[in-house]
């Protein structure tokens, strides 16, 4: 899902998954991103901070709330908070990554996919149980 204010931005970012074969939902405010999110749950959220209506920090804190939404990876992408502060709140708030636009597509889809790959493994670890082997010595 891309949550951008920008029709340029949203072509931009959706022709670039498309291309890599991915199915992409778009939205041009968080308030219809959020909708969007509950009525069917992305992979993955891609989101713009300086949007009318909700904006990204306010989005991202409402897929947080959400019980079905909290750990789906999310990604700021924006132009306008460009500092290195504004980076570290959004990494602090607890998204995945930031991104500045403009970003080369190829590099874009490496931050991306490792992503995505990341937290798949982080899910299958998850859900395997852990099952120790003890060795022992039969002291006689």
């Amino acid at each position: 899902m891309i949550a951008d204010d920008s029709r340029v931005n949203l072509y931009f970012l959706k022709s670039i998954l498309e291309a890599q074969g991915w199915l992409v939902r778009e939205a041009e405010n968080g308030k219809a991103a959020l909708e969007m999110a509950r009525a069917s749950r992305p992979d993955l959220i891609v989101s713009d901070i300086l949007m009318p209506v909700m904006d990204g920090y306010s989005f991202y804190r409402e897929c947080k709330k959400d019980e079905i939404l909290r750990n789906i990876p999310f990604v700021f992408y924006t132009a306008t908070y460009t500092e290195p502060k504004d980076e570290k709140f959004a990494l602090d708030l607890g998204a995945d990554r930031f991104i500045l636009k403009p970003e080369e597509p190829e590099v874009l889809i490496k931050i991306l996919v490792d992503l995505l790959e990341e937290k798949e493994r982080i899910s299958l670890a998850a859900s395997k149980p852990f099952r120790p082997r003890f060795f022992a010595r039969r002291e006689d």
